[in-house]
């Protein structure tokens, strides 16, 4: 199967206006790639002609935003998610918004309730592979019984034969792809966001419905002394060498891999500090990972923070630290590029087919060969100053205007 490749056209081309139906598990106060992916497209769209509305679970933290409707949820204990399940009022009260097209984003109960508005009302559904779920059930040590019981109720609530699962078939592996056979059976287009993911999920489908298309985005802008100012108030000293992590510090992210691999560092550079940003779901994990290697005085973790605050880490940096297997696109890679920061990563799949190629590091899946990747940079400031350039000269192109084009084909190729 070879994925379509989607190109921008000029906008004297465009069409009509595409009113667009969001559906995403994840939103703010909750910040991760989806959420920014989601933002960054429906703002985009907007200034098109496009309008949009995100349909998302109510957080108790989560404050009235136009475009975007709250549905009362609970929290499922899995980090900081939450679940709504799909009812058919809701179908009733999403048909006033008079909408061309379902575009679905996760493959939660919001996902589902996508599917069953866009059957219901008849409309083109596109589906984004954010999420590597197989990684991701594997980290968060799904049960089988519990991926059963989602693919039942999947099923029963969309009125589908259950999928039959082999029985020498893999059991968690098997149920996912079950699972994404219902949801994504009846997509008029399904997007990756790179070709990284193809590689580990089975998205069974025509190839003429299956799209590559990364995501743009803007980094926003910093003051000239918002690095000096960040290192201040975290107590980084001012000559320390810095590498940096930001997503959310947990096991799926490569943090298991990271703290040692930094172990390796500091052995050799004992002035380094290791900085993390992002929401921190296992502190006690994350406590005494860093403690068994000898890092803890040598790591900062800032939590979750704002974008300005995110940016300011970018620009106090000398490196981007990537340790992760299981994303699909990485945005936080192209932030560290448009912030001139090269970034260290261990996924060949993502290397090879991610916005950065050849202008990052690829090092090898252990904590000796991640570590002496990001000491080489650390200790050559100038050499790691030439990589961040040509990382910011490749990712230039993916702005958030040519990605919102190119979803904009991708729909009018659904909804031919």
């Amino acid at each position: 199967m070879i994925p379509a490749q989607v190109g921008t056209h000029d906008s004297a081309h465009r069409s009509r206006p595409v009113r667009v139906l969001h559906f995403s598990d994840t939103y703010l106060p909750r910040r991760d790639g989806i959420v920014t992916s989601v933002r960054t497209l429906m703002s985009s769209l907007a200034a098109a002609g496009h309008p949009s509305m995100l349909v998302v679970p109510r957080h108790p933290k989560q404050e009235n935003e136009p475009g975007v409707l709250q549905l009362g949820s609970m929290p499922c204990g899995v980090a900081g998610l939450r679940l709504t399940w799909p009812r058919s009022r809701h179908v009733a009260q999403l048909a006033e918004w008079k909408p061309d097209l379902v575009h679905v984003h996760t493959p939660g109960p919001m996902g589902l309730l996508g599917l069953f508005v866009a059957r219901s009302l008849n409309l083109p559904i596109v589906h984004t592979y954010h999420t590597d779920l197989h990684a991701y059930a594997d980290a968060y040590r799904i049960p089988a019984v519990g991926l059963r019981t989602m693919m039942r109720l999947y099923a029963r609530r969309l009125g589908t034969p259950t999928p039959e699962i082999e029985e020498d078939a893999e059991r968690r592996g098997a149920l996912i792809d079950g699972i994404n056979q219902l949801l994504l059976s009846d997509a008029d287009a399904i997007i990756a966001p790179t070709a990284a993911i193809l590689d580990r999920a089975k998205l069974t489908t025509h190839s003429d419905r299956l799209f590559v298309a990364p995501a743009g985005i803007n980094l926003p802008r910093t003051a000239p002394k918002a690095a000096e100012e960040l290192r201040a108030a975290w107590d980084i000293p001012a000559d320390a060498p810095v590498a940096l992590f930001v997503g959310r510090i947990n096991r799926e992210k490569g943090i298991g891999l990271l703290a040692p691999a930094f172990a390796e560092v500091v052995e050799k550079l004992p002035s380094a500090r290791l900085v993390l940003i992002g929401a921190v779901y296992e502190r006690r994990w994350l406590t005494k990972l860093l403690a068994e290697h000898g890092i803890t005085d040598n790591t900062v973790i800032l939590g979750q923070q704002p974008p300005d605050v995110v940016a300011a880490g970018y620009a106090a940096a000398q490196v981007f630290a990537f340790p992760s297997m299981t994303d699909t696109q990485g945005l936080v890679l192209q932030e560290a590029a448009l912030a001139g920061r090269p970034s260290v990563l261990c996924d060949p799949a993502l290397h090879a087919s991610g916005p950065l190629g050849d202008d990052a590091v690829l090092a090898e899946n252990t904590p000796e060969g991640f570590g002496a990747a990001l000491l080489r940079l650390l200790a050559d400031p100038a050499a790691a100053e030439r990589l961040g350039e040509a990382a910011r000269s490749r990712v230039q192109s993916l702005t958030p205007d040519r990605y919102a084009e190119a979803m904009r084909q991708i729909y009018e190729h659904a909804l031919r």
